[in-house]
């Protein structure tokens, strides 16, 4: 049985189906590991290795796609009390967010609750930008903080309504795309949030551990089947 020699860092990523978790994945590896078409909705919880220069290794963990199901909350819920950085991903022209809120408001209950853990820290990664209005018009990079032209406007109005509705400030929602068909936009600024948010991911880690959390979420199961898959995302460097 494979063994740990040290634990790196819990990367949640979590969402509704086909919100682009899967492909959150696949773009912050930089090498299709899997077809995205052939993960349109994660089964099961799928760990992952990831490895870049100059920062910490991680296990990012896919997990299924949110349908409402109170069960699937709690599993998010669970899951979250053993992570260190949580990655939610919205799909940004879907108006229907109720899941979300639904499994974030149970997340931030728990740490409520249990106020000798850290809870995690949490930013919002902004999928399928390119489908918001004017449809036809994708032509990145777009200035968020200025927004003079439509699609900018729609992308920041977008942002504010959502990290209102999700409890998301803006600092940590960040617009993307992440159809390889289309063209990726804004990894870079994705891995830039995940480095400033790398010490508070860091202090919950050594809460969580000091605290000797086990809990029901099998994480040592996940790390096993991640290396007897050969999941190891390694090609990930610093451009």
């Amino acid at each position: 049985m494979a063994t740990r020699t040290a634990e790196p860092l819990r990367l949640l990523v979590a969402g509704q189906v086909n919100a682009g978790k899967s492909s959150l994945v696949n773009a912050l590896s930089q090498e299709v590991r899997a077809a995205v078409d052939a993960l349109p909705a994660t089964p099961s919880f799928q760990a992952y290795e990831l490895r870049r220069e100059g920062l910490p290794t991680a296990l990012i963990i896919d997990s299924p796609g949110l349908q409402g199901d109170p069960e699937e909350i709690k599993k998010r819920i669970e899951a979250a009390a053993e992570s260190d950085l949580i990655l939610w991903v919205v799909d940004a022209s879907r108006a229907d967010r109720e899941a979300d809120r639904a499994a974030l408001e149970g997340i931030r209950q728990y740490f409520n609750d249990n106020p000798n853990r850290r809870r995690p820290p949490m930013m919002l990664v902004l999928s399928h930008i390119d489908r918001l209005r004017p449809f036809q018009e994708w032509s990145p990079p777009y200035d968020i903080e200025k927004a003079d032209g439509p699609k900018a406007k729609s992308i920041r109005a977008a942002m504010e309504a959502i990290g209102a509705d999700l409890g998301f400030a803006l600092e940590d929602i960040i617009p993307a795309c992440l159809d390889q068909s289309v063209g990726l936009y804004n990894i870079d600024a994705i891995w830039s949030r995940i480095a400033a948010l790398l010490p508070e991911a860091q202090r919950a880690n050594l809460v969580r551990r000091l605290g000797g959390i086990s809990g029901k979420f099998d994480w040592n199961r996940l790390w096993t089947q991640a290396l007897n898959a050969g999941r190891v995302i390694s090609r990930v460097v610093v451009k």
